[in-house]
């Protein structure tokens, strides 16, 4: 028996997957998941972040029926790799944005060694602690554990016992709210 060509596999794959076929899906997963985790390492390279982004992703892919979207030339293999190529360097952008983020809060929270930067120190970390004590709590409780705490998403997800998607939008909120109320600074 002859071999389909890949395009042709791809478009019998993707009618099976368009007809709610959970086993076609399956497949999909067993076959792109460890050669997509290494082009993913190449940009990301932390292996549990990578597993998560993979997870993310194929579940994104079959809830929201991303497969939809692929359409003639029918290359599966070519929209998975741009797919997660694109989310590794959304990724790296949000790490690079939060990082900078974390290093402004930081340097309220580093001792300073003249005098007077103390004292102006002191003074933002009042307003910064002032308005924390603002936000709701939950938010405030993510917010310390993400910049002052220095834990992951996952890690905070775990020790509150909620999702990593609600630790990230309590976060967003935390951050919003902040912003409002420190822009003045």
């Amino acid at each position: 028996m002859s071999k389909m060509p890949g395009n042709e596999q791809d478009r019998l794959l993707l009618e099976q997957l368009k007809a709610g076929d959970s086993s076609a899906f399956t497949t999909l997963y067993n076959t792109h998941r460890k050669w997509l985790a290494i082009a993913a390492m190449t940009i990301l390279e932390d292996e549990e972040e990578v597993q998560d982004l993979i997870q993310d992703f194929f579940i994104d892919f079959w809830s929201n029926q991303r497969f939809r979207q692929i359409g003639p030339p029918y290359n599966i293999k070519a929209y998975l790799h741009l797919s997660i190529r694109n989310r590794c360097f959304d990724k790296v952008r949000r790490k690079k944005v939060r990082q900078k983020r974390m290093e402004r809060i930081s340097m309220i929270y580093e001792p300073l060694y003249l005098p007077e930067d103390r004292l102006a120190n002191q003074e933002l970390r009042l307003q910064l602690n002032n308005a924390i004590d603002q936000v709701p709590p939950m938010s405030a409780q993510v917010f310390r554990l993400t910049y002052l705490e220095q834990k992951s998403r996952n890690e905070i997800a775990s020790q509150m016992g909620i999702s990593p998607n609600t630790v990230r939008n309590q976060l967003v909120r935390a951050v919003k709210i902040l912003r409002q109320r420190l822009q003045n600074i």
